[in-house]
């Protein structure tokens, strides 16, 4: 839990300065693209994530393979993190960051799981609809789960409502399985 609270915390900070310079979805693109490449080289994130290597070197390191693909401002935030030793976080700020940056544009997320591949029209169908119920735009992130037999799970936030066949002749067979027979 303290992670998570010591993440929203550098988050705000880095959400404020990026709403200051309105570059909230430049500085989104810019803080993914640095989690994803220090996750894609596992050197690099041994480097990133020891508590022994000093802070200089890490900030050398950082410089030396981001400097120029990210902006000063990315720049001097990783260095505040490495001096802070907070930089283990970072994947947490990502993901707290995007949440802020999400709700400053109006955006929700949400998703919709099915039996079979939905067709592009009934995703925007779907969409403009979580849209009315929401008063957000939404982005709609779809997934094929075949075990449903059909129907849909959606997930908005923390709400799941779930109408698929599977989820049915679960709640049948819980009220069969309940229910006495009596025979004449």
């Amino acid at each position: 839990m303290l992670s998570k609270s010591v993440a929203r915390r550098y988050a705000a900070a880095f959400f404020e300065i990026a709403k200051q310079q309105n570059q909230l979805g430049e500085m989104e693109v810019q803080l993914q693209r640095l989690v994803d490449d220090i996750n894609a080289n596992r050197e690099l994130k041994k480097v990133f994530n020891h508590r022994l290597i000093k802070e200089r070197d890490k900030k050398a390191v950082v410089k030396d393979i981001f400097g120029g693909r990210i902006s000063p401002v990315m720049m001097n935030f990783v260095y505040i993190l490495i001096d802070k030793k907070r930089e283990v976080y970072l994947e947490q700020i990502l993901l707290q960051y995007v949440e802020m940056a999400n709700v400053a544009r109006n955006i929700m997320d949400a998703s919709v799981t099915s039996a079979i591949e939905l067709s592009p029209k009934d995703i925007k169908d779907l969409q403009g609809r979580l849209a009315e119920l929401t008063g957000k735009n939404v982005r709609l992130k779809t997934l094929v789960d075949p075990q449903l037999i059909g129907g849909l799970v959606i997930r908005v936030g923390d709400r799941i409502m779930d109408g698929s066949i599977s989820k049915r002749l679960q709640m049948l067979k819980n009220n069969l399985s309940k229910t006495k027979l009596r025979i004449s």
